[in-house]
Protein backbone atom coordinates (compact mmCIF):
# COMPACT_ATOMS: atom_id res chain seq x y z
CA UNK A 1 0.00 0.00 0.00
CA UNK A 2 2.95 2.44 0.87
CA UNK A 3 4.60 2.02 -2.32
CA UNK A 4 2.16 3.71 -4.78
CA UNK A 5 2.42 6.82 -3.44
CA UNK A 6 6.10 6.41 -3.99
CA UNK A 7 6.25 5.19 -7.27
CA UNK A 8 3.20 8.52 -8.10
CA UNK A 9 6.17 10.81 -6.92
CA UNK A 10 9.21 9.24 -8.99
CA UNK A 11 6.83 9.41 -11.96
CA UNK A 12 5.68 12.70 -11.20
CA UNK A 13 9.18 13.59 -11.16
CA UNK A 14 10.33 12.25 -14.16
CA UNK A 15 7.51 14.12 -15.95
CA UNK A 16 8.67 17.14 -14.88
CA UNK A 17 12.56 16.26 -15.62
CA UNK A 18 11.65 15.03 -18.97
CA UNK A 19 9.75 17.92 -20.08
CA UNK A 20 12.34 20.37 -18.54
CA UNK A 21 14.88 18.66 -20.68
CA UNK A 22 12.94 18.37 -24.37
CA UNK A 23 12.13 22.30 -23.70
CA UNK A 24 15.64 22.95 -23.17
CA UNK A 25 17.21 21.03 -26.67
CA UNK A 26 14.48 22.48 -28.18
CA UNK A 27 15.76 25.98 -27.47
CA UNK A 28 19.71 24.43 -27.54
CA UNK A 29 18.80 23.34 -31.20
CA UNK A 30 16.97 27.19 -32.09
CA UNK A 31 19.62 29.78 -30.31
CA UNK A 32 22.47 27.66 -29.59
CA UNK A 33 23.55 28.22 -26.10
CA UNK A 34 19.98 29.69 -24.58
CA UNK A 35 22.45 31.17 -20.77
CA UNK A 36 23.66 33.22 -23.37
CA UNK A 37 20.78 35.13 -24.53
CA UNK A 38 17.92 37.28 -23.75
CA UNK A 39 14.28 36.71 -24.33
CA UNK A 40 11.30 38.47 -24.53
CA UNK A 41 7.75 36.12 -23.77
CA UNK A 42 4.91 36.81 -25.25
CA UNK A 43 2.90 36.17 -22.19
CA UNK A 44 -1.04 36.22 -22.52
CA UNK A 45 -1.99 34.76 -19.11
CA UNK A 46 -3.41 31.73 -20.87
CA UNK A 47 -1.89 28.27 -19.72
CA UNK A 48 -0.13 27.83 -22.72
CA UNK A 49 2.39 30.91 -21.93
CA UNK A 50 2.25 30.88 -18.14
CA UNK A 51 4.34 27.17 -18.93
CA UNK A 52 6.45 28.61 -21.32
CA UNK A 53 6.91 31.40 -18.72
CA UNK A 54 7.44 28.72 -15.62
CA UNK A 55 10.05 26.11 -17.77
CA UNK A 56 11.80 29.81 -18.98
CA UNK A 57 12.52 30.46 -15.14
CA UNK A 58 13.48 26.95 -14.28
CA UNK A 59 16.13 26.79 -16.95
CA UNK A 60 17.33 29.63 -15.26
CA UNK A 61 17.51 31.88 -18.47
CA UNK A 62 17.22 35.90 -18.93
CA UNK A 63 13.86 36.79 -19.67
CA UNK A 64 11.15 39.85 -19.82
CA UNK A 65 7.47 39.44 -20.35
CA UNK A 66 5.85 41.53 -22.96
CA UNK A 67 1.96 41.81 -22.96
CA UNK A 68 -0.67 43.10 -24.97
CA UNK A 69 -4.07 44.58 -23.79
CA UNK A 70 -6.69 44.74 -26.63
CA UNK A 71 -9.50 45.76 -24.64
CA UNK A 72 -11.63 43.57 -26.30
CA UNK A 73 -13.10 41.25 -23.83
CA UNK A 74 -14.58 44.25 -21.21
CA UNK A 75 -13.30 43.81 -17.46
CA UNK A 76 -11.86 40.53 -18.56
CA UNK A 77 -9.07 42.33 -20.73
CA UNK A 78 -8.17 43.86 -17.41
CA UNK A 79 -8.13 41.00 -15.67
CA UNK A 80 -5.62 39.26 -17.56
CA UNK A 81 -3.17 42.60 -17.70
CA UNK A 82 -3.33 42.52 -14.04
CA UNK A 83 -3.00 38.56 -13.63
CA UNK A 84 0.35 38.98 -16.03
CA UNK A 85 1.55 42.22 -13.70
CA UNK A 86 1.37 39.69 -10.95
CA UNK A 87 3.48 36.88 -12.71
CA UNK A 88 6.39 39.13 -13.99
CA UNK A 89 6.55 40.67 -10.41
CA UNK A 90 6.29 36.88 -9.07
CA UNK A 91 9.09 36.17 -10.99
CA UNK A 92 11.43 39.52 -10.37
CA UNK A 93 11.49 40.12 -14.78
CA UNK A 94 10.91 43.18 -16.19
CA UNK A 95 7.42 43.74 -17.99
CA UNK A 96 6.24 45.56 -21.25
CA UNK A 97 2.52 46.57 -21.17
CA UNK A 98 0.61 47.97 -24.84
CA UNK A 99 -2.29 48.76 -24.49
CA UNK A 100 -4.68 49.05 -27.85
CA UNK A 101 -8.51 50.78 -28.90
CA UNK A 102 -8.54 47.86 -31.23
CA UNK A 103 -12.73 48.15 -32.40
CA UNK A 104 -11.76 51.59 -33.28
CA UNK A 105 -8.58 50.66 -35.05
CA UNK A 106 -10.07 47.55 -37.07
CA UNK A 107 -13.06 49.86 -37.87
CA UNK A 108 -10.88 52.01 -40.74
CA UNK A 109 -8.91 48.94 -41.39
CA UNK A 110 -11.03 46.88 -43.87
CA UNK A 111 -10.02 43.97 -41.68
CA UNK A 112 -11.35 41.19 -39.33
CA UNK A 113 -10.69 42.10 -35.95
CA UNK A 114 -8.41 38.97 -35.34
CA UNK A 115 -6.35 40.26 -38.15
CA UNK A 116 -6.07 43.74 -36.63
CA UNK A 117 -4.98 42.00 -33.08
CA UNK A 118 -2.38 40.50 -35.03
CA UNK A 119 -0.76 43.01 -36.67
CA UNK A 120 -1.10 45.46 -34.11
CA UNK A 121 0.62 42.63 -31.75
CA UNK A 122 3.51 42.32 -33.70
CA UNK A 123 3.88 45.34 -34.65
CA UNK A 124 4.26 46.43 -31.26
CA UNK A 125 6.84 43.22 -30.78
CA UNK A 126 9.51 44.29 -33.40
CA UNK A 127 9.44 47.58 -31.42
CA UNK A 128 9.72 46.63 -27.90
CA UNK A 129 11.90 43.54 -29.01
CA UNK A 130 14.51 45.27 -30.27
CA UNK A 131 16.48 45.08 -27.58
CA UNK A 132 16.17 40.81 -27.01
CA UNK A 133 17.85 38.44 -28.88
CA UNK A 134 14.50 36.90 -29.37
CA UNK A 135 11.56 37.31 -29.40
CA UNK A 136 9.27 33.88 -27.98
CA UNK A 137 5.34 33.40 -28.37
CA UNK A 138 3.77 30.26 -26.87
CA UNK A 139 2.34 28.42 -30.04
CA UNK A 140 2.72 25.14 -29.93
CA UNK A 141 1.61 21.33 -31.77
CA UNK A 142 -2.10 21.60 -31.92
CA UNK A 143 -1.59 25.38 -33.26
CA UNK A 144 0.27 23.55 -35.92
CA UNK A 145 -2.24 21.41 -36.70
CA UNK A 146 -4.72 24.37 -36.82
CA UNK A 147 -2.67 26.34 -39.15
CA UNK A 148 -1.99 23.46 -41.28
CA UNK A 149 -6.00 22.68 -41.51
CA UNK A 150 -6.51 26.31 -41.90
CA UNK A 151 -4.13 26.33 -45.04
CA UNK A 152 -5.65 23.25 -46.90
CA UNK A 153 -9.19 24.79 -46.13
CA UNK A 154 -8.31 28.04 -47.80
CA UNK A 155 -6.20 26.26 -50.30
CA UNK A 156 -2.41 26.26 -50.23
CA UNK A 157 0.66 25.16 -52.20
CA UNK A 158 3.65 23.08 -50.20
CA UNK A 159 4.93 26.18 -48.19
CA UNK A 160 1.21 26.39 -46.31
CA UNK A 161 1.99 22.72 -45.70
CA UNK A 162 4.77 23.47 -43.30
CA UNK A 163 3.12 24.64 -40.68
CA UNK A 164 4.32 27.15 -38.16
CA UNK A 165 7.78 28.10 -38.57
CA UNK A 166 10.10 26.94 -35.12
CA UNK A 167 12.23 30.23 -36.33
CA UNK A 168 11.44 32.96 -38.41
CA UNK A 169 14.50 35.65 -37.82
CA UNK A 170 14.12 36.56 -34.24
CA UNK A 171 10.99 34.83 -33.52
CA UNK A 172 11.14 31.50 -31.48
CA UNK A 173 8.35 28.98 -30.94
CA UNK A 174 10.19 26.25 -28.55
CA UNK A 175 6.58 24.92 -27.25
CA UNK A 176 5.97 23.44 -30.93
CA UNK A 177 7.03 20.03 -29.97
CA UNK A 178 4.74 19.78 -27.32
CA UNK A 179 0.61 18.85 -27.55
CA UNK A 180 -1.79 21.16 -25.15
CA UNK A 181 -2.66 18.35 -23.09
CA UNK A 182 1.16 17.79 -22.65
CA UNK A 183 1.46 21.60 -21.28
CA UNK A 184 -2.07 21.56 -19.54
CA UNK A 185 -0.58 18.39 -17.20
CA UNK A 186 2.72 20.20 -16.95
CA UNK A 187 0.79 22.87 -15.38
CA UNK A 188 -1.53 20.44 -12.93
CA UNK A 189 1.78 19.07 -12.12
CA UNK A 190 2.92 22.41 -10.76
CA UNK A 191 0.07 24.00 -9.74
CA UNK A 192 0.30 26.56 -12.16
CA UNK A 193 -2.60 29.58 -11.96
CA UNK A 194 -3.93 30.82 -15.45
CA UNK A 195 -6.66 33.05 -17.30
CA UNK A 196 -8.62 31.23 -19.12
CA UNK A 197 -10.49 33.02 -22.28
CA UNK A 198 -13.58 32.49 -22.66
CA UNK A 199 -13.85 33.40 -26.57
CA UNK A 200 -11.84 30.41 -27.06
CA UNK A 201 -14.34 28.17 -27.31
CA UNK A 202 -16.81 30.17 -29.33
CA UNK A 203 -17.12 28.54 -33.11
CA UNK A 204 -17.70 32.46 -34.21
CA UNK A 205 -13.45 31.98 -35.03
CA UNK A 206 -12.69 29.50 -37.95
CA UNK A 207 -10.18 28.90 -35.52
CA UNK A 208 -11.85 27.76 -32.86
CA UNK A 209 -14.36 25.96 -35.44
CA UNK A 210 -11.60 23.62 -36.70
CA UNK A 211 -10.18 23.40 -32.51
CA UNK A 212 -13.08 22.55 -31.00
CA UNK A 213 -15.13 20.09 -34.13
CA UNK A 214 -13.24 19.40 -36.69
CA UNK A 215 -9.97 18.11 -34.39
CA UNK A 216 -11.77 15.82 -32.30
CA UNK A 217 -13.81 14.53 -35.20
CA UNK A 218 -10.41 13.41 -36.78
CA UNK A 219 -8.82 12.36 -33.82
CA UNK A 220 -11.40 9.58 -33.66
CA UNK A 221 -9.56 8.17 -36.89
CA UNK A 222 -6.39 8.84 -35.25
CA UNK A 223 -6.08 9.42 -31.63
CA UNK A 224 -2.70 10.32 -32.00
CA UNK A 225 -3.68 13.15 -34.61
CA UNK A 226 -1.67 15.80 -33.52
CA UNK A 227 1.84 13.96 -33.54
CA UNK A 228 1.17 12.67 -36.89
CA UNK A 229 0.51 16.38 -37.88
CA UNK A 230 4.07 17.40 -35.99
CA UNK A 231 5.59 14.85 -37.71
CA UNK A 232 4.03 15.79 -41.06
CA UNK A 233 5.12 19.37 -41.57
CA UNK A 234 8.56 18.51 -40.01
CA UNK A 235 8.40 15.89 -43.26
CA UNK A 236 6.56 18.58 -45.97
CA UNK A 237 8.87 21.53 -44.18
CA UNK A 238 12.07 19.01 -45.88
CA UNK A 239 10.75 18.91 -48.77
CA UNK A 240 9.97 22.44 -49.48
CA UNK A 241 13.44 23.39 -48.33
CA UNK A 242 15.04 21.18 -51.05
CA UNK A 243 11.60 22.25 -53.59
CA UNK A 244 13.23 26.00 -52.85
CA UNK A 245 16.91 24.98 -53.52
CA UNK A 246 15.92 23.53 -57.38
CA UNK A 247 13.68 26.47 -57.97
CA UNK A 248 16.76 28.91 -57.16
CA UNK A 249 18.74 27.11 -59.31
CA UNK A 250 16.85 27.52 -62.18
CA UNK A 251 15.88 30.74 -61.42
CA UNK A 252 19.70 31.49 -61.85
CA UNK A 253 19.35 29.91 -65.14
CA UNK A 254 16.55 31.65 -66.53
CA UNK A 255 16.02 35.12 -64.62
CA UNK A 256 18.61 38.02 -64.82
CA UNK A 257 17.76 41.03 -62.39
CA UNK A 258 19.98 44.57 -63.11
CA UNK A 259 18.06 46.29 -60.07
CA UNK A 260 15.64 48.22 -61.89
CA UNK A 261 14.00 45.32 -64.41
CA UNK A 262 13.91 41.30 -64.24
CA UNK A 263 14.45 39.49 -67.73
CA UNK A 264 13.19 36.05 -67.54
CA UNK A 265 14.42 33.75 -70.58
CA UNK A 266 11.66 32.61 -73.17
CA UNK A 267 13.66 30.05 -74.96
CA UNK A 268 14.99 28.88 -71.49
CA UNK A 269 11.32 29.15 -69.71
CA UNK A 270 9.40 27.11 -72.50
CA UNK A 271 11.81 24.38 -72.97
CA UNK A 272 10.99 23.37 -69.53
CA UNK A 273 8.18 20.77 -69.16
CA UNK A 274 7.34 22.69 -65.60
CA UNK A 275 7.18 26.17 -66.80
CA UNK A 276 4.45 26.77 -65.51
CA UNK A 277 5.25 25.92 -62.05
CA UNK A 278 8.57 27.80 -62.42
CA UNK A 279 6.95 30.96 -64.07
CA UNK A 280 4.58 30.83 -61.05
CA UNK A 281 7.69 30.27 -58.40
CA UNK A 282 9.51 33.65 -60.40
CA UNK A 283 6.68 35.43 -60.15
CA UNK A 284 4.68 35.72 -57.30
CA UNK A 285 7.01 37.72 -55.27
CA UNK A 286 5.66 40.65 -57.64
CA UNK A 287 2.52 39.82 -56.59
CA UNK A 288 0.83 38.52 -59.62
CA UNK A 289 -2.36 36.31 -59.28
CA UNK A 290 -1.87 32.71 -60.20
CA UNK A 291 -4.92 33.64 -63.01
CA UNK A 292 -2.88 36.32 -64.80
CA UNK A 293 0.36 34.14 -64.56
CA UNK A 294 -1.40 31.51 -65.79
CA UNK A 295 -2.57 33.71 -68.46
CA UNK A 296 1.03 35.01 -69.09
CA UNK A 297 1.82 31.11 -69.81
CA UNK A 298 -0.72 30.52 -72.34
CA UNK A 299 0.78 33.09 -73.90
CA UNK A 300 4.67 32.82 -74.37
CA UNK A 301 4.78 32.00 -78.32
CA UNK A 302 2.57 35.21 -78.68
CA UNK A 303 2.94 38.44 -80.05
CA UNK A 304 4.84 40.64 -77.98
CA UNK A 305 4.56 44.02 -76.62
CA UNK A 306 1.69 42.29 -74.29
CA UNK A 307 1.51 43.93 -70.54
CA UNK A 308 0.25 42.15 -67.37
CA UNK A 309 -0.55 43.80 -64.47
CA UNK A 310 0.41 43.46 -60.51
CA UNK A 311 -0.86 45.36 -57.92
CA UNK A 312 2.90 46.62 -57.56
CA UNK A 313 4.47 45.91 -61.02
CA UNK A 314 4.15 45.32 -64.81
CA UNK A 315 5.61 42.67 -67.37
CA UNK A 316 6.25 43.58 -70.42
CA UNK A 317 5.99 40.58 -72.54
CA UNK A 318 9.09 41.01 -75.52
CA UNK A 319 10.72 39.18 -78.02
CA UNK A 320 12.95 37.52 -75.95
CA UNK A 321 12.07 38.40 -72.31
CA UNK A 322 9.42 38.24 -69.94
CA UNK A 323 10.66 42.07 -68.53
CA UNK A 324 9.43 42.83 -65.25
CA UNK A 325 9.30 45.97 -63.72
CA UNK A 326 7.97 47.83 -60.90
CA UNK A 327 5.07 50.55 -61.30
CA UNK A 328 6.18 53.88 -61.05
CA UNK A 329 4.52 56.47 -60.20
CA UNK A 330 3.16 58.74 -63.27
CA UNK A 331 5.35 61.41 -64.34
CA UNK A 332 4.73 64.48 -66.30
CA UNK A 333 3.90 63.94 -69.65
CA UNK A 334 5.02 67.21 -71.52
CA UNK A 335 7.52 69.78 -69.20
CA UNK A 336 8.23 73.38 -70.38
CA UNK A 337 11.63 74.39 -70.42
CA UNK A 338 12.19 78.08 -70.67
CA UNK A 339 15.92 78.43 -70.43
CA UNK A 340 19.52 76.13 -70.60
CA UNK A 341 19.66 76.26 -66.47
CA UNK A 342 15.98 74.88 -66.63
CA UNK A 343 17.32 72.08 -69.19
CA UNK A 344 20.51 71.76 -66.57
CA UNK A 345 18.25 71.15 -63.88
CA UNK A 346 16.43 68.29 -65.35
CA UNK A 347 19.49 65.96 -66.06
CA UNK A 348 21.42 68.04 -69.14
CA UNK A 349 24.46 69.79 -69.59
CA UNK A 350 24.74 72.56 -71.92
CA UNK A 351 27.94 73.57 -73.80
CA UNK A 352 28.14 76.35 -76.14
CA UNK A 353 30.68 76.77 -78.92
CA UNK A 354 31.55 78.88 -81.48
CA UNK A 355 32.58 77.21 -85.02
CA UNK A 356 36.06 77.54 -85.75
CA UNK A 357 36.97 75.46 -88.21
CA UNK A 358 36.35 71.74 -88.23
CA UNK A 359 33.75 70.82 -85.13
CA UNK A 360 35.12 67.71 -83.22
CA UNK A 361 32.13 65.24 -82.76
CA UNK A 362 31.58 62.80 -80.35
CA UNK A 363 29.40 59.32 -81.64
CA UNK A 364 27.11 59.31 -78.51
CA UNK A 365 23.26 58.68 -78.83
CA UNK A 366 23.11 60.90 -75.11
CA UNK A 367 24.85 63.94 -76.92
CA UNK A 368 23.23 66.38 -79.37
CA UNK A 369 24.89 68.72 -81.75
CA UNK A 370 22.56 72.11 -82.08
CA UNK A 371 22.36 74.71 -84.89
CA UNK A 372 22.09 77.74 -82.38
CA UNK A 373 20.57 80.10 -84.81
CA UNK A 374 17.77 76.75 -85.29
CA UNK A 375 16.36 76.47 -81.87
CA UNK A 376 14.82 78.85 -79.60
CA UNK A 377 12.78 78.53 -76.52
CA UNK A 378 10.70 78.00 -74.87
CA UNK A 379 11.29 74.00 -75.35
CA UNK A 380 9.40 70.97 -74.72
CA UNK A 381 10.14 67.73 -73.26
CA UNK A 382 7.68 65.09 -73.79
CA UNK A 383 7.11 61.76 -74.45
CA UNK A 384 6.38 59.84 -77.84
CA UNK A 385 2.96 59.93 -79.02
CA UNK A 386 1.14 57.80 -81.66
CA UNK A 387 1.98 59.69 -85.26
CA UNK A 388 4.93 60.82 -84.29
CA UNK A 389 7.68 61.62 -87.33
CA UNK A 390 10.41 63.31 -87.28
CA UNK A 391 13.61 64.39 -89.77
CA UNK A 392 16.75 61.15 -88.91
CA UNK A 393 20.22 63.22 -88.75
CA UNK A 394 21.74 62.11 -92.43
CA UNK A 395 18.07 61.68 -94.31
CA UNK A 396 16.08 63.60 -96.36
CA UNK A 397 12.34 62.33 -95.64
CA UNK A 398 10.59 61.81 -92.60
CA UNK A 399 9.88 58.63 -90.41
CA UNK A 400 7.86 57.63 -87.86
CA UNK A 401 9.53 57.26 -84.04
CA UNK A 402 7.14 53.70 -84.39
CA UNK A 403 9.27 52.86 -87.11
CA UNK A 404 12.62 54.36 -85.32
CA UNK A 405 11.71 51.98 -82.02
CA UNK A 406 10.93 48.79 -84.33
CA UNK A 407 14.35 49.14 -85.88
CA UNK A 408 16.05 50.17 -82.34
CA UNK A 409 14.62 46.96 -81.15
CA UNK A 410 12.90 49.08 -78.01
CA UNK A 411 10.93 47.36 -75.49
CA UNK A 412 7.84 48.94 -74.63
CA UNK A 413 9.07 50.04 -71.12
CA UNK A 414 11.74 51.84 -72.99
CA UNK A 415 9.64 53.34 -75.70
CA UNK A 416 7.18 54.57 -72.50
CA UNK A 417 10.46 56.26 -71.03
CA UNK A 418 12.13 57.55 -74.12
CA UNK A 419 11.99 61.91 -73.70
CA UNK A 420 11.60 63.67 -77.04
CA UNK A 421 13.19 67.32 -77.05
CA UNK A 422 10.87 69.47 -79.08
CA UNK A 423 10.71 73.06 -80.49
CA UNK A 424 7.83 74.56 -81.83
CA UNK A 425 6.46 71.45 -82.02
CA UNK A 426 9.27 70.05 -84.00
CA UNK A 427 11.07 67.14 -82.63
CA UNK A 428 14.79 68.17 -82.01
CA UNK A 429 16.09 65.12 -80.45
CA UNK A 430 14.83 61.59 -79.89
CA UNK A 431 17.11 61.70 -76.46
CA UNK A 432 19.03 58.58 -76.17
CA UNK A 433 18.67 57.62 -79.85
CA UNK A 434 19.23 60.15 -82.38
CA UNK A 435 18.48 63.82 -83.82
CA UNK A 436 16.79 65.70 -86.39
CA UNK A 437 18.89 66.68 -89.60
CA UNK A 438 16.27 70.22 -89.97
CA UNK A 439 18.68 71.47 -86.39
CA UNK A 440 22.17 69.75 -87.17
CA UNK A 441 24.90 71.84 -88.02
CA UNK A 442 25.69 72.63 -91.49
CA UNK A 443 28.35 75.06 -93.15
CA UNK A 444 26.07 78.45 -92.43
CA UNK A 445 26.51 77.34 -88.44
CA UNK A 446 28.51 80.02 -86.26
CA UNK A 447 27.69 78.88 -82.93
CA UNK A 448 26.14 76.09 -81.71
CA UNK A 449 25.30 74.17 -78.42
CA UNK A 450 26.39 70.55 -77.13
CA UNK A 451 24.07 69.01 -75.15
CA UNK A 452 24.80 65.95 -72.96
CA UNK A 453 21.58 63.97 -71.11
CA UNK A 454 22.53 62.24 -67.81
CA UNK A 455 19.70 60.34 -67.52
CA UNK A 456 18.00 62.08 -64.61
CA UNK A 457 14.07 62.39 -65.82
Amino acid sequence: METAPVFFICRTFAARSIMKESFYNKLKNLVGTPESRTFLLAVSGGGDSVVMTRLFHSCGLKFAIAHCNFHLRGDDSDEDMRFVQQLAADYGVQLFVKEFDTLTIQKNSGKSVEMVARDLRYQWFEEVGQPFDFIVTAHHANDNAETLLLNLCRGTGLKGLTGIPARNGKYIRPLLPFTSDELRQYAIRHKLAFRTDQTNFSEQYQRNKIRLSVLPKLAEINPELIRTFSQNTDRFRQQYDFYQRQIAAFEREMVANDGETVRISIPKLSENPDKELLLYEFLKKYNFTAAVIKTIGQRLDGEAGKLFFSDTHCLLKDREFLVVKKKEEKSEDEITVTSWEGLEELGFSVEPHEVNGSVPFERDPNILYVDAAKIAFPLTLRHWRTGDAFQPFGMYGTKKLSDLFKDAKSSRFAKQKTWLLCCKEQIVWVVGLRSDQRFCIDFDTKQFYKIKYHGRI
